[in-house]
C-alpha cells in the first residue's frame, strides 16, 4: 500500500515551513502503536490488567480458604466455640440471656393428654432450662433459636409446636424483660436412639451462641 505524499510547496523560500510541514506529517502518520502517548496508555493498562489478576488470585485463595474453613466448622455441626462450654446446672451466658439446663428426658413417645397429643416421628427429648434476661433490654426468647447436638455433631431444631401439647409457652416467643427469669421446656423430636450430647443455646438467631455439655 502506497504512503500519501506529503504536501509540497512551490516556493523555495518557504522551504523551512516546508521542513516543519513535512516533520508534522511524519509525526502525524506515525502508526499508532508507535506513538508515546499509545505506549504510555498500553503500559498503564497492562500495570491495571496484572494489579486486578493478582488481587484476584489473593480473593480466589482467601475464598477457598474460607470456605475450606466453613467445611470443616459445618462438619462438626456447629460452629460454637466449645472450649467456654458448660454442664448441666451451670449458668452460661449468649448475649443478653443467661441460660441454666437443669436435665434432658428422652424417654417419650408422645407429649400432651388426649385428645390433645402428639406423637414424635422418633422420640421426645424434652429439655428443662431456667433462662434469665441479664441485659439492659427487652429480648424475644424463641425456643426455634435453641440446636441439639448428638455425638456425631449433627444439629437437630427444636419442635416449637410442641410448646402448646405440652401446655408450656414459656420458651416460645417470649419477650423477656430485664431481670425477668422463666422456667420451661424445649422438644426435640429425634430419631429413636439418638444420644444428646450439647445443646448451643442463642438469644437470638444471629448471636454466637453458647455451648452446654449434656454428659
Amino acid at each position: 500500500m502506497s504512503q500519501p505524499t506529503p504536501p509540497q510547496f512551490a516556493d523555495p523560500k518557504t522551504a523551512k515551513a516546508q521542513a516543519k510541514a513535512e516533520k508534522a506529517y511524519r509525526k502525524a502518520s506515525r502508526p499508532f502503536y508507535k506513538k508515546k502517548r499509545f505506549i504510555l496508555l498500553a503500559v498503564i493498562a497492562l500495570i491495571v490488567i496484572i494489579a486486578m489478576a493478582t488481587s484476584g488470585g489473593d480473593e480466589s485463595g482467601s475464598s477457598s480458604s474460607s470456605s475450606d474453613g466453613g467445611s470443616s466448622s459445618t462438619g462438626g455441626g456447629s460452629s460454637v466455640n466449645a472450649e467456654n462450654a458448660v454442664g448441666l446446672n451451670q449458668p452460661a451466658q449468649d448475649g443478653k440471656f443467661e441460660f441454666t439446663v437443669t436435665g434432658v428426658d428422652c424417654s417419650r413417645n408422645t407429649i400432651g393428654e388426649a385428645p390433645v397429643a402428639k406423637t414424635a416421628q422418633g422420640t421426645f427429648c424434652l429439655v428443662s432450662l431456667t433462662v434469665t434476661n441479664v441485659g439492659n433490654e427487652a429480648q424475644l426468647l424463641d425456643a426455634s433459636s435453641q440446636k441439639a447436638l448428638d455425638a456425631a455433631g449433627k444439629e437437630y431444631s427444636a419442635d416449637s409446636s410442641a410448646a402448646m401439647y405440652l401446655g408450656d409457652t414459656s420458651t416460645f416467643l417470649n419477650q423477656l424483660n430485664p431481670g425477668s427469669t422463666v422456667n420451661g421446656q424445649i422438644a426435640y423430636d429425634v430419631p429413636e436412639g439418638t444420644q444428646l450430647t450439647a445443646l448451643e443455646l442463642h438469644d437470638s438467631p444471629f448471636s454466637g451462641g453458647v455451648t452446654v455439655n449434656l454428659n
